[in-house]
Parts: C-alpha cells; structure tokens; sequence
C-alpha cells in the first residue's frame, strides 16, 4: 500500500505555524504530504483568552489547511527550555513520524519559547534531513540578527486557505488587532515579489540534502 511521506512542523503556541508556514502546510498537504503540526505549550494572554479557546482554534485551523488535529503537548511556560527532558520528548515525536522534512521556527527570533523549540528540535534532528526555519512571528520578533530567507515557496494557490486559517485565530485577532493579518498577507506578497509570483513564504535552510 501506498504510504504517505510524513512532514512535521512544529510551533510553541497555537498560530505560530499558520503565520510562518500556513500557506506551505496547505500545498504540501495538498501534494499528497502527511503534515503533522505539533503545538509545544497553550498559552493564555488576556482574560478572554483560555487554553481551551486555543487548542479549539489550532484543531479548527489545521483541519482547514489539510492536516489532522495537533499534537499538543500542552507543556507549562517552564517547561518550554532547552534542556535533556525538552530534547528527549521532540526527539520521540520524530522517532514516532520519521519525517521526510522538519520544519520549525527561526532561532533568532525574540520569544524565548520559540528559540528554545528551536534549540532542542535541532538537537533532536541531528540524524534528519531537511530540516528548515520558517519567517519570525508577527507581531514581534525583531531582533538583533537578520533572516535570511534561502528557500522560496509560491503559495499563491494556497494564500486563501493561509487566510482562513488565521481567521479561526479569534483570540489573536482580539489581542493583535485588526492590521494583524493583513500584516501577514503583506510579507507574502513581499515575498512573493522576490521571486516573481503573486504570494510566497520563506525558510533559512539548516540542512538539506539533494541529488
């Protein structure tokens, strides 16, 4: 019988995926991808915002890019630190999926929950292949350093599903406000408009392997 290939993407919190990657979950489900999502901690920032609200609205927003319901692995905010425990467990995700490309979020990023995912899928990818960054968070995310966008993908095609998934993020659109998702569609378009298609996303390459 014919397997799909697995891909695992990974974000801290609910909505990191679908700002960074959501039209690339899309076209790689669509292309015949198992694209596993796999949510570290459910955050809640403001009163009307409640760990049940945000694992409804990932559960909603990955059923409209393709994917199944995520795995959360609903970790407290201390948990969410670089170390041998933190390591161990992404380590047994991979083991359990095998994933022909792991994708996670960039490292120079200014939440510290997102560099320490980061830090410890890298460590626990050692003996993967394709493993890459995807674009900061908006808002926020600026720092010091500078991305470095190396691997394109067009997701013109798949651009309205990116958009209605953000959409079922009512609990951001609250906290981040009305500009919030048309800041996101706008770095598409950027994007897209350096490699001469309509709406692209971005990944610094950590490792891949080819011919």
């Amino acid at each position: 019988m014919y397997e799909k290939q697995s891909v695992l993407a990974f974000g801290a919190h609910p909505d990191d995926i679908e700002i960074g990657m959501g039209g690339t979950v899309a076209k790689l489900n669509g292309m015949g991808y198992d694209v596993n999502l796999v949510v570290a901690t459910l955050p809640n920032f403001v009163s009307t915002d409640t760990k049940e609200q945000r694992r409804i609205e990932a559960t909603m927003s990955a059923k409209v890019m393709g994917s199944k319901q995520p795995d959360f692995l609903d970790l407290s905010p201390d948990e969410i630190i670089f170390n041998r425990k933190f390591t161990t467990l992404i380590d047994q995700i991979i083991r359990k999926y095998k994933p022909e490309a792991i994708f996670t979020q960039w490292i120079g990023d200014s939440h510290q929950d997102h560099q320490a995912l980061t830090r410890a899928v890298m460590a626990a990818s050692r003996d993967s292949n394709n493993l890459f960054m995807y674009e900061t968070t908006i808002p926020g995310g600026v720092t010091e350093s500078a991305f470095r966008p190396q691997l394109y993908i067009d997701i013109s095609e798949t651009l309205e599903i990116k958009k209605n998934a953000l959409n079922c993020f009512d609990s951001q659109k609250i906290r981040c406000g009305d500009p919030w998702i048309g800041a996101i569609v706008g770095r598409s378009l950027f994007r897209g408009y350096q490699m001469n298609v309509k709406h692209a996303e971005v990944f610094e390459i950590i490792k891949i392997t080819k011919w």
